[in-house]
């Protein structure tokens, strides 16, 4: 395996670079990120995995070796080749990626190119424990963990099957740090009894 490639970066393509290192220049696949980290003419460290296949070979890298471990942790699982784990990347950071494994996110993971449902699961399920121990990053934006307000809606939904209004149940639940929907419930039918 080509573990590493340092080099001058000789162009950069829409999906990775040309890298002159020993009088060769070869062209390894980057994720997006680290695309717009490297210019032409800079010297950089790439971390690689070597792709062999009958029709040839493809490197693809990554400026951060942590980043190189998940994508062999992700190629690693059924139905997820190095093009696939690319686009995770391509989507996610490693930190969101870890994340999303970590908390059971199936749904998030779908958000990525050629990641359907039953892929989605598949990560879930074989990469669980062997992400244990790496560090996570929480999403911001769009992919901001979603179970706090999913537990938020439902315990404001059933607030309003009681027949509270929505600004009641909304000012009843707010403050509540909790993403289970009884805790919610309970502390906020508490905070309604106090004020009737």
């Amino acid at each position: 395996m080509i573990d590493r490639i340092g080099g001058i970066i000789l162009e950069k393509k829409l999906d990775g670079v040309v890298v002159e290192t020993g009088g060769f220049g070869l062209l390894v696949y980057l994720p997006g990120s680290d695309l717009g980290r490297v210019d032409e003419g800079d010297r950089a460290t790439i971390y690689t995995y070597l792709q062999v296949k009958d029709d040839g070979f493809s490197l693809f890298g990554f400026l951060d070796e942590k980043d190189r471990e998940l994508f062999l942790l992700l190629i690693g699982v059924t139905g997820v080749g190095p093009k696939v784990a690319m686009g995770i990347f391509g989507r996610f950071s490693a930190g969101d990626v870890i994340y999303f494994i970590q908390n059971g996110d199936a749904k998030s993971l779908t958000e990525a190119p050629g990641i359907g449902k039953k892929t989605a699961e598949r990560l879930l399920l074989e990469l669980k424990d062997k992400v244990k121990g790496l560090s996570a990053q929480v999403p911001h934006g769009e992919f901001a963990p979603a179970p706090a307000q999913g537990a938020v809606q439902e315990a404001m939904d059933a607030l309003e099957g009681l027949g509270y209004a929505t600004n009641e149940a909304k000012a009843a639940i707010q403050g509540i740090d909790s993403d289970d929907v009884e805790v919610l419930l309970k502390a906020a039918l508490k905070r309604l009894a106090m004020k009737g």
